[in-house]
């Protein structure tokens, strides 16, 4: 189930974020599931590489955990936000984002006609910051429908 809502969040978010462009370049916001796409694969032990320029801005939605309970299933869904700004106030890219993309789910509450939001939606600003990326996050809850025990009729 979390696939399925992995899925229907990613094609919500593209809708959310189809018009908006950020940066020097102007570049339109790329949707990921779980990581970035690798550009090629790595060779050997090699050091962790900073982002490539053209994968900003981005949105990374990934699953982080989740539980399934007597009436419903929950599922925790981060959403890793970055943009690239030498601009000093590069930072309001990623609080736009923010918003979009809380003003988005909030107010529709329900994605893919199952997937129900909770409250508290919380997000985060790094204080640490690799200028000129500026990164984020939002971290949701979202309510899964329950999963109905099925027993054979032949034991």
């Amino acid at each position: 189930m979390n696939a399925l809502l992995l899925i229907e969040l990613k094609k919500f978010t593209e809708r959310l974020t189809e018009g908006l462009s950020f940066g020097e370049a102007n570049e339109k916001v790329s949707v990921h599931l779980g990581w970035l796409p690798a550009k090629e694969a790595p060779k050997g032990p090699v050091p962790p590489v900073p982002v490539p320029e053209s994968e900003f801005p981005y949105i990374i939605i990934r699953a982080l955990a989740g539980e399934d309970l007597d009436r419903n299933g929950t599922a925790q869904i981060k959403f890793l936000v970055g943009t690239k700004s030498k601009d000093s106030d590069g930072y309001l890219d990623i609080i736009h984002l923010f918003e979009t993309i809380r003003l988005g789910v909030l107010r529709s509450g329900i994605i893919g006609q199952r997937f129900e939001i909770q409250r508290p939606l919380k997000w985060k600003l790094f204080e640490e910051q690799p200028y000129p990326e500026w990164i984020g996050e939002i971290l949701t809850t979202w309510t899964m429908p329950a999963i109905i025990r099925e027993v054979d009729d032949f034991e």
